[in-house]
């Protein structure tokens, strides 16, 4: 069988996923939290609707979907991770919610039914997928109409992680995104990108909203550990053995600058929540 273009990088990216299933959001960093709530009350559902949560991760934005929509709604979770949905579907199992339903599913294609749901949302994924138009325009068929997409992005990042890049420039190889978050210039680079990508899409009515999350670490631990729970892990894994150790010290030292009056160690992102529905 003649393997699809973007298998192998798909498969890549379930199995960092897999990597960081224990500490993914469980490293005492409020991070996907507080995002997830402001992009559930952004997308407002109610009582009854159906809603997707597309790269559902360990259930941030998911598990508070549920509760918006209640015990006569439903809520479908899917994610390219299979230790990330077993892990979901057991939580969602523990805490009772028997209207979750947690799927394997890739985010370029899935295979659900057109017109299914009130809205779908997407938090820090979409940047991952190879063709974001062509995905947002999948998702459009499978929105009930005038049902709503949102999603969350970088809006800006906060300039002091900029003296990190020298560190891991050397490292960085082959990434998964299909642009660069970061990049002014790129589909994510502005709320009015966003915007033209949700409209190439077929998607009307597209607006955007920020706000500015503050980040809190006990001590350079913490922030390692975060930075290696998630999506950066593949910087710190693109090391080798032998360098790892100076690459982290000198991190280490350059976050004593970050450093607030009680001692931890802060930084600030600006967050964009970006939502537009189908005609």
């Amino acid at each position: 069988m003649v393997e699809a273009p973007d298998a192998g990088r798909s498969e890549r990216i379930a199995e960092l996923f897999d990597l960081v299933v224990d500490s993914y959001d469980n490293v005492g960093v409020s991070f996907f939290g507080p995002i997830a709530d402001r992009l559930v009350a952004a997308v407002d559902p109610q009582p009854g609707d159906r809603v997707l949560d597309i790269g559902c991760g360990r259930g941030a934005v998911l598990f508070r979907l549920a509760s918006a929509v209640g015990s006569t709604g439903e809520v479908t979770g899917i994610d390219l991770s299979p230790k990330m949905v077993a892990t979901t579907a057991h939580e969602a199992r523990a805490r009772g919610l028997s209207n979750v339903n947690v799927q394997v599913m890739d985010a370029m294609q899935p295979t659900l039914r057109n017109g299914t749901f009130n809205a779908i949302t997407a938090s820090f994924m979409i940047f991952f997928l190879p063709d974001a138009a062509a995905a947002l325009t999948r998702w459009r068929s499978l929105l009930v109409p005038h049902g709503t997409v949102g999603v969350s992005t970088f809006s800006a990042w906060d300039p002091r992680w900029a003296q990190m890049e020298d560190l891991f420039e050397p490292y960085r190889e082959g990434q998964f995104f299909s642009v660069d978050p970061r990049d002014p210039n790129g589909s994510f680079g502005s709320d009015a990108a966003v915007e033209r990508l949700m409209r190439s899409a077929g998607l009307v009515d597209p607006r955007s909203t920020n706000f500015d999350l503050d980040l809190l670490f006990d001590d350079a631990d913490q922030w390692y550990a975060w930075t290696r729970s998630h999506g950066q892990r593949l910087l710190w894994d693109a090391i080798p053995d032998g360098e790892l150790e100076r690459v982290r010290d000198a991190a280490f030292e350059r976050l004593d600058a970050w450093r607030i009056d009680d001692g931890r160690i802060a930084s600030r992102h600006r967050i964009r929540l970006t939502l537009a529905q189908r005609p």
